[in-house]
């Protein structure tokens, strides 16, 4: 018999949209949101603006999670050839991370025609 939540390692969760447009503004003005990583995964795909708006949903999910004094630029998502996206969390995201009590951040990513989603998940380890 499960105890809800807690019992399941969740510590938060979170989901964000963004306008595929907002990305693309941010592009434009050279805004230093995006990592090298995040900029030549998007710009070797067809519409990267689409995968950076994704990419700034889940970076502005997982900040909110984190709470006050992470940047956006702490939060990078990663994906490799195959699999699925994941984050990297650096400076104090990492710190926020484990003083939540999580060990873990999960991601997953989509877009459509006009607008991007992420949805993040801090986890702690199973016991």
């Amino acid at each position: 018999m499960s105890d809800g939540p807690a019992d399941e390692g969740v510590v938060a969760s979170g989901v964000e949209v963004v306008e595929i447009a907002e990305a693309e503004r941010l592009l434009a003005a050279g805004d230093a949101v995006f990592t090298e990583g995040e900029l030549r995964y998007a710009r070797e795909r067809v519409d990267p603006a689409r995968r950076l708006a994704a990419r700034l949903a889940a970076k502005r999910a997982t900040c909110r999670l984190l709470g006050g004094g992470v940047s956006e630029r702490e939060v990078e998502v990663a994906r490799g050839a195959y699999g699925p996206p994941s984050l990297h969390l650096s400076g104090a995201a990492g710190e926020r991370l484990r003083a939540l009590g999580a060990s873990r951040a999960l991601v997953s990513l989509t877009h459509e025609r006009t607008h991007a989603a992420a949805l993040v998940v801090l986890l702690r380890d199973r016991r």
